[in-house]
């Protein structure tokens, strides 16, 4: 929704810059006609070819004007094509209205304007040059004994062009990056989805600001003061997508070096090359709260180059709720940077930094909500489903104490009274972990399941073999879904089949987490495809897949699939 808005005001204000050039240009080609009907003799204009090229330059702008809409004219207003044939026309115009004695002269300035406001600098100092090329061409090609050679007309106007046109590349250079830099911005503190998490948000930025300054990579260096790891360091690398978004653990040794710079010096520096021609700027350093220069720490400077690689880079501070000394480091090969770029790049630490408070801040109010509503629902649970459990517990528990007689009847009550104690342990477990918000650890996840299998054995003569082998760092998340999954699985099994054989298999690795439930089937050929609708939606929660299929032995198998992120 908003890259969609975006483009939609970028595309607004484009059509609105298309739309000025179009009738100015309009506008220019009426003048010109009219000083013809005017005063053709003071204009210059005595021949009828003349004539028809004014003409047909007129109908050529009213045709951006009054035919936009096609395709043909919307995707030439908006390319170079444009500027560069007003310039071959108002050439043209200049060499049949006089030369260098021309009244039409300043028609030049026109796309000058056109190429350095849409296009940049060195487009608009690419027209200037043709304009004073096309100028000086126009003015020779029209000597003769009655129009003779202008010198001061020819070396003025020329000098106008090539000052003006500069004056007018520079703005514009201006103007384009100013909107780029805007945009950044705008991307940065609006372009943020909180369900992607900080980490996300962090890198996506950094990777946004390296691609601006066309750098090779951008690193923010945090020291943080209430978590685990302490010293942390993210790496974007220009044109290369890391699959993990979490930071790098570095040393304290690291640490220090990389944040050894002042909390609020902002600096760029530039590496000294042979062929460099802007030594004079090789090193910019302000205070960011005084915006007074600074003329020291040239040789830290000088040494964190070393350790870039011997590239320039610009460094500004990082501050944030929760972070000791925070700082950016943006590094560029041999770019040459100056002190609107130090002033931007700080303006993007501060954007960064506001946008990452504020996903702290809803993950909190969201984690608030959630803990409540865990609580109101484990509540419910004890009232709604615990109690009729211990009271049914209670009435078997008298029903067995009236029939104690009853030996065989008495142990079934018993069985059945030990089975209900087992779902109501079950169930306290389940609220406790609710209320609590404790996750099941990823060591213990083969024990559950291993409980669950000697339960169906034990009342319910199904024999599960339980296989396989989980990573005791499996994250609480996976280890508590594939819990579920797997006891809903053989919840399945009892209810719904009448096997009395069944096999549970749990793998994981660095990148997915496979679950396999099977169990005998005595007409697999029968059997009509199927997926199990509560297990399907829990694993598609998780991003995976849910497969069902009979094997060579006879099995009915429910495969599982899930990618692993980290939390």
């Amino acid at each position: 929704m908003f890259n969609q808005a975006k483009d939609i005001q970028q595309q607004s204000e484009d059509s609105l810059d298309l739309l000025i050039q179009t009738w100015m240009r309009f506008a220019l080609a009426c003048v010109s006609l009219l000083v013809f009907f005017v005063d053709p003799n003071e204009s210059g204009l005595p021949s009828q070819f003349t004539h028809m090229i004014l003409i047909t330059y007129s109908v050529y702008s009213a045709c951006f004007v009054f035919a936009y809409d096609m395709q043909l004219f919307s995707e030439l207003a908006a390319s170079r094509a444009a500027h560069w044939i007003d310039t071959l026309f108002f050439g043209c115009l200049i060499a049949l209205t006089g030369g260098s004695d021309s009244i039409f002269f300043f028609f030049f300035f026109f796309p000058i304007l056109v190429a350095s406001f849409s296009w940049g600098f060195r487009e608009g100092i690419k027209v200037t040059i043709g304009a004073v090329v096309l100028f000086t061409i126009a003015s020779l090609s029209v000597i003769s004994t009655k129009n003779p050679y202008d010198l001061g007309e020819a070396i003025l106007h020329p000098i106008s062009f090539i000052v003006f046109g500069y004056m007018f590349a520079h703005w514009g250079r201006g103007r384009i990056v100013l909107k780029r830099r805007l945009a950044l911005i705008q991307e940065i503190s609006t372009h943020w989805n909180p369900r992607f998490g900080v980490n996300h948000a962090i890198t996506i930025n950094l990777g946004r600001l390296v691609e601006f300054y066309r750098g090779s990579r951008c690193i923010l260096v945090m020291e943080r003061a209430n978590l685990v790891p302490r010293h942390v360091m993210y790496v974007r690398e220009r044109g290369k997508l890391d699959k993990s978004e979490e930071p790098k653990e570095i040393t304290k040794n690291t640490s220090n070096e990389l944040l050894s710079l002042p909390g609020s010096l902002a600096l760029a520096y530039e590496k000294i090359s042979s062929r460099s021609l802007h030594s004079f700027n090789k090193y910019i350093a302000y205070d960011i709260n005084t915006q007074a220069p600074i003329n020291r720490y040239l040789d830290e400077s000088a040494a964190l180059s070393s350790l870039f690689d011997d590239e320039s880079f610009i460094s500004v501070p990082y501050s944030q709720q929760g972070v000791v000394s925070g700082r950016i480091y943006l590094i560029a090969g041999k770019s040459t940077f100056n002190r609107t770029d130090v002033a931007f790049t700080q303006q993007v630490s501060i954007a960064l930094s506001s946008v990452v408070e504020n996903m702290q801040l809803i993950e909190n109010l969201v984690e608030e909500a959630g803990g409540q509503e865990r609580h109101r629902i484990s509540l419910d649970v004890h009232d709604t489903t615990i109690q009729p459990y211990i009271a049914l517990t209670l009435a078997l528990d008298g029903l067995s104490r009236e029939y104690q007689t009853n030996v065989p009847l008495a142990e079934k009550i018993g069985e059945i009274i030990k089975m209900a104690n087992m779902t109501i342990q079950d169930l306290r477990s389940y609220k406790d972990n609710l209320r609590e918000k404790s996750l099941m650890r990823g060591d213990v996840l083969l024990t559950g399941i291993k409980n669950q299998a000697e339960r169906l054995q034990r009342f319910y003569g199904i024999h599960v073999d339980v296989i396989g082998a989980v990573d005791p760092n499996l994250a609480g998340q996976f280890a508590e879904a594939a819990f579920q999954i797997i006891k809903e699985g053989l919840s399945n099994i009892l209810r719904h089949t009448n096997a009395k054989n069944a096999f549970v298999s749990i793998q994981s690795n660095d990148t997915h987490l496979l679950l396999e439930i099977g169990n005998e089937t005595h007409a697999p050929k029968s059997l009509k495809p199927f997926i199990p609708k509560t297990i399907s939606e829990r694993v598609l929660s998780l991003r995976g897949e849910t497969l069902v299929e009979t094997d060579v032995e006879g099995y009915t198998v429910i495969r599982v699939t899930i990618p692993l992120t980290r939390e």
